[in-house]
């Protein structure tokens, strides 16, 4: 109860902090959607990024972040109120491709978010398919990675496995390990398409470095620690990965860190208990 009451007591703190510099309407609203982030108040970044479109006008970008964050919305509520922001997720994503057909972030999350929500409520799979192969003629390894999900939420096991195998072909010839490499492999990609790599790597555990390196991309940027995936379970994907790859050593290192932040998380407690 004190930590929340005192977690609220310093997001104003610091909003009120902003507030006092004397930044343009546009700076105020883009540093009030990192703080906002930050401090999981989803709801305000709605409304400042909706400002924000008012001002800049329509961007595939910015619709993509909206319905990225009504997707965020909607995945911690899971009640009735779930619809209104799982609706408003689809509209905005179908909005930003709309601007720009080949948007890969959109894509990414479109093909995600189509493949997943329920067709009563707005999913539709053959959409997320035909707009999957349209995402392999932009970007081959999100491509087949997009299809392989499909196919395997679906059941579709011999699918899965071709579009799976092809993902791992295509990641096998990427130098995604050289640093001016990874750059260009992750342009105009999502934050979390390093993640998802990693991800795969580790549970299929194939090209296990290129998921490593796929993963310290991700912590080298400025911005991992306002990520939507707990730093709990980003430890433990290294943890794996390192120990996949023969290095108990670090392994070790990053799990005592995942359970220093929840020393009740599940798999790492197992992770550390099967292999340590």
């Amino acid at each position: 109860m004190f930590s929340a009451y005192n977690n609220n007591e310093i997001y104003k703190n610091e909003l009120d902090e902003l507030k006092k510099v004397g930044f343009s309407e546009l700076e105020l609203i883009k540093k009030e959607i990192l703080l906002a982030s930050k401090f999981g108040d989803f709801k305000k970044v709605i409304v400042l990024l909706n400002r924000q479109i008012q001002i800049e006008g329509e961007s595939s970008e910015l619709f993509y972040q909206l319905g990225g964050t009504n997707g965020i919305i909607a995945s911690k509520n899971k009640n009735f109120f779930s619809i209104i922001y799982l609706n408003q997720m689809l509209k905005s994503f179908s909005k930003a491709l709309d601007l720009d057909p080949n948007h890969v972030p959109t894509l990414e999350a479109y093909i995600e978010a189509l493949n997943s929500v329920p067709k009563i409520l707005g999913g539709d799979k053959k959409k997320a398919i035909k707009l999957a192969e349209r995402l392999k003629k932009i970007s081959k390894i999100n491509g087949f990675l997009s299809l392989a999900m499909i196919h395997f939420n679906n059941e579709n096991h011999r699918i899965f496995k071709f579009y799976l195998n092809n993902f791992f072909d295509e990641l096998s010839n990427l130098s995604i390990c050289e640093s001016k490499s990874s750059k260009k492999i992750f342009l105009n990609k999502s934050d979390s398409f390093p993640i998802k790599i990693s991800q795969v790597t580790s549970f299929f555990e194939r090209e296990v470095q290129s998921g490593l390196c796929a993963l310290d991309f991700y912590l080298k940027k400025n911005n991992f620690e306002k990520n939507l995936f707990s730093l709990d379970w980003i430890y433990y994907l290294k943890s794996k990965l390192l120990f996949l790859n023969g290095n108990n050593k670090d392994s070790f290192k990053y799990l005592k860190l995942s359970l220093k932040i929840n020393p009740e998380f599940e798999l790492s407690n197992n992770f550390l208990k099967k292999n340590f």
